[in-house]
């Protein structure tokens, strides 16, 4: 008997609909999840992306929506069935707030840069490493507070090419007064040497 009055409650409770303000910030929140979604894949438009690419963009925009409602603790059933019955004048209402959260957002932005607070930036993950993406562990400013960049190869790569030259042209210079004859190179395809 308990049981059915609890479930009776639970029913009670998520039919109350959302209030406008927090199915605003919900909404919100939605956008600047989808619009991260978005820059991890390059804000390509899904035809330029590959099947996996954009199956898996399809997977990452539903788990920052679930996690976005998981967050202001909104039921995912609930919000999909408030957002069907809305109409035109409940749309409007919701996308005024909208604007008017962005707007504060913007406000407490430029606020923040008047008084030189600088507005957290998105931390860059990497994952890996290699020569074309390399890590850097510190970047030295130069007087102006921009980041130094180096171009071209360094010092140590230039040497390392002057040595291994130096080594080849020496290995050269001995082959050439050998009067064995070498053997053909092999194959790199693993064929007869055709």
């Amino acid at each position: 008997m308990s049981l059915h009055l609890v479930t009776l409650c639970l029913a009670l409770v998520s039919d109350e609909p959302i209030p406008a303000e927090k199915a605003a910030v919900v909404t919100r929140e939605q956008q600047k999840a989808q619009a991260d979604v978005g820059a991890k894949y390059g804000n390509k438009k899904s035809s330029e992306l590959s099947p996996d690419e954009r199956r898996q963009m399809v997977k990452d925009q539903s788990a920052a929506d679930k996690a976005v409602l998981d967050k202001n603790g909104v039921d995912a059933k609930q919000w999909a069935r408030e957002s069907m019955k809305k109409d035109r004048a409940g749309y409007a209402e919701q996308k005024a707030l909208v604007k008017d959260l962005a707007d504060k957002e913007k406000k407490a932005a430029d606020e923040a840069a008047k008084n030189g607070k600088k507005p957290a930036k998105d931390i860059q993950v990497q994952k890996g490493f290699s020569d074309e993406n390399p890590v850097t562990l510190e970047e030295k400013e130069v007087e102006g507070g921009a980041v130094a960049v180096e171009k071209g190869l360094p010092s140590e790569t230039n040497q390392d090419q002057e040595a291994a030259s130096e080594q080849d042209r020496l290995e050269k210079g001995a082959g050439a007064s050998d009067d064995s004859p070498r053997a053909a190179p092999k194959s790199s395809k693993g064929g007869r040497g055709r």
